[in-house]
């Protein structure tokens, strides 16, 4: 019974740290919550003795797993999280909350005098319950690592430039031409078609979950090139957790989204679709991972619909 009470208030410990990351005492972007967090759900049942933690190692690796499975599944359902969650919180939790449950295994299967073990982990429970909040307001206090990245498609369009041009600044209706895939199941949202206003060099690009984008005619080159800057502060962002955890927190900024227009000989053209942004985290390597995935999804399938659309004009 102390086995599931180790798993069930591991569940418990990581509800908390998230609650506790809505009043800035954590940021979740951050090594504290993604890595320090996940380790100290892997401690937290071996403070209940003699349970299974102890005495089996399946039970030291499947019991965590089990243990942020039912972290994230109460978070979602509450509206703490959004199913991305699953993933792009859920790999390292998994992952940092299986090494520190096999590592206290590892250590106390050497042991020969349980007392001192229990004695040990009575003093260690506290302060590394509260490890996590101290190193998070410790990381506040240092700057964020900066690193910019750009991510470009193309595809081919059996159109002349000039029709393609004219599509760019109002995009026509896409739903009819939007394919679905795994990440915008999730996150990813799928554009529907957008408006132009000639008078403000305002577009603006209405999306599928309610989100419209704000975007300022940066660079027009007639049939060449044509580059937007995304007014985060003027758009309707959609009110789910990660949009807030990603944009509102400003961990993720837009530059630019840009096309290029490559006229070829055989009057097709070559649409290329190029967004350049920019990451503030402390983990650049897993930022650069999961947004380099979403916003190449995005212009993947952005391109597809535009072909699919733009095909058929005569």
């Amino acid at each position: 019974m102390k086995q599931y009470l180790g798993l069930i208030f591991s569940a418990i410990y990581g509800l908390l740290i998230r609650v506790v990351s809505e009043f800035d005492f954590i940021e979740i972007n951050s090594l504290s919550y993604l890595i320090v967090a996940p380790m100290i759900m892997g401690f937290i049942p071996f403070y209940f003795k003699d349970n299974g933690y102890r005495k089996s190692w399946a039970i030291a690796v499947f019991f965590p797993l089990l243990a942020v499975i039912l972290y994230l599944i109460t978070a979602v359902i509450s509206g703490l999280e959004d199913l991305i969650c699953f993933f792009i919180i859920g790999l390292p939790y998994v992952f940092f909350s299986v090494v520190m449950s096999i590592i206290f295994y590892q250590v106390l299967k050497k042991k020969d005098k349980i007392k001192d073990d229990d004695s040990i982990i009575d003093r260690l429970s506290v302060p590394l319950l509260l490890l996590p909040i101290l190193l998070g307001q410790i990381e506040k206090q240092f700057p964020k690592h900066k690193t910019e990245h750009i991510v470009s498609n193309e595809i081919i369009i059996n159109q002349p430039d000039s029709v393609i041009w004219k599509n760019l600044f109002a995009v026509p209706d896409l739903r009819i031409a939007n394919s679905s895939s795994f990440l915008n199941s999730f996150i990813v949202p799928q554009p529907t078609h957008s408006t132009y206003d000639p008078k403000t060099n305002t577009r603006l690009g209405y999306f599928e979950n309610g989100i419209v984008l704000n975007e300022s005619v940066m660079v027009s080159e007639n049939n060449k090139k044509l580059t937007f800057a995304i007014n985060l502060e003027k758009s309707k962002l959609s009110s789910s957790p990660t949009f807030d955890h990603v944009l509102k927190n400003k961990s993720l900024q837009f530059e630019y989204i840009g096309y290029e227009l490559n006229s070829l000989k055989n009057g097709n053209t070559v649409l290329k679709l190029t967004t350049k942004y920019t990451i503030h985290s402390n983990i650049p390597f897993y930022g650069k991972m999961w947004s380099t995935s979403i916003v190449n999804e995005f212009e993947q399938n952005l391109l597809r619909s535009l072909k699919k659309v733009l095909e058929p004009l005569r």
